[in-house]
């Protein structure tokens, strides 16, 4: 596995035109999830069932939370997945309860989560700003699309972009759209082509010792019956009420668009084995969570005035204590926008620009 692979980055602080520092600003940042994908070695039937003995094998995530993160309320119904993967696909089993499984969109490239969703975003290299997204509703109904930036920089969205060869299968522990009963919930098996996702993956080859960043989120409306038809809930004045986000790894924002909050999928090559269960390195992984803390204070403060490229985030912290790590920050504006670069003790440097591209002397 290569350093790139097991990377994260770095942060650099922020002092532009200002005196050296003398104090050091301490975060406690949250580190995404982390999971080892295996190899299966085995034909895996797409149906919703996961009933091959290479899911028996594989461990679950942890169960999702709300996407603000766990210090929100803990999600009425349990959600967890599985994954696998092969050199053709990412297999992907997800299970959800839910007392009233239901959903009415049938069209492809809809919007999805206007429905109870289960959703997939993937971003196979994390020093580019390219991903791609997969919502799925109870019926089957598959948006796919590929975002070039995430929306806070206005990346275009392409829902025409469809990865052809997608496999979904649904199972339905109960009735579907049924309110007379009362169901255990349903479960999803995805099996995702490698090749398209590997293909916006500039300069690197999928296989053993990847690591991709990947999030799952269930959106789940409150129901209430109109005759013998769910429909959103509303409050007394009519208004429909907002929808619950939960998700493996927490976003600490209502927005799934923040891939730096994703999770690390490592692909490993024998069924999980490992007497770890994680190859995240701490302080990288640290770094990383600083250098987009200050690139989002950075889009903030040019969103919030007049004057955008001319608007500097100046700080004379410019010394940051991460999760018991220490880095060093510098600004830049460049013609373009501006250009963050953070340092760790030993020299190794990360930085962003303004469209979200990463360069590191981690990346090998």
């Amino acid at each position: 596995m290569t350093n790139r692979d097991i990377m994260v980055a770095t942060v650099l602080g922020l002092c532009f035109g200002c005196s050296t520092p003398t104090t050091t600003e301490k975060l406690n940042l949250t580190i995404p999830k982390s999971y080892l994908a295996s190899k299966t070695q085995y034909p895996i039937s797409i149906d919703g069932l996961a009933n091959e003995a290479a899911w028996n094998d594989t461990k679950w995530t942890d169960l999702f939370m709300d996407i603000q993160g766990p210090n929100l309320d803990t999600p009425y119904y349990d959600t967890r997945v599985k994954m696998l993967w092969d050199m053709d696909y990412l297999y992907i089993y997800a299970k959800m309860e839910d007392e009233h499984v239901w959903g009415d969109i049938e069209q492809r490239d809809a919007v999805i989560f206007y429905n109870n969703d289960f959703e997939v975003f993937i971003k196979p290299n994390e020093f580019q700003p390219y991903y791609v997204e997969f919502e799925i509703n109870a019926l089957g109904t598959l948006w796919d699309l590929f975002l070039a930036r995430p929306y806070r920089r206005n990346g275009p969205v392409l829902d025409e972009w469809d990865v052809k060869g997608t496999k979904i299968g649904i199972d339905i522990q109960g009735t579907l759209n049924n309110p007379t009963d009362i169901d255990d919930g349903w479960s999803l098996e995805l099996a995702i082509p490698i090749a398209p996702i590997n293909a916006i993956d500039r300069g690197h080859t999928f296989g053993e010792g990847s690591i991709w960043r990947v999030n799952f989120s269930r959106v789940q409306w409150d129901y209430q019956l109109n005759g013998n038809t769910y429909e959103k809930k509303t409050d007394n004045n009519g208004r429909r009420l907002p929808e619950n986000n939960w998700v493996w790894s927490p976003q600490m924002a209502i927005d799934m668009h923040r891939p730096e909050h994703w999770g690390y999928v490592f692909f490993i090559d024998n069924p999980v084995d490992s007497t770890k269960n994680t190859y995240l390195d701490q302080s990288m992984t640290s770094a990383y969570q600083l250098l987009f803390h200050l690139y989002r204070k950075q889009l903030a403060l040019q969103n919030n005035t007049s004057n955008k490229l001319g608007s500097f985030l100046v700080n004379e912290d410019s010394n940051f204590e991460v999760n018991g790590y220490f880095y060093d920050a510098e600004f830049l504006p460049t013609n373009l926008g501006f250009e963050i670069i953070l340092e760790d003790r030993s020299g190794t440097k990360l930085s962003i620009n303004q469209d979200g591209y990463i360069r590191s002397s981690y990346e090998k």
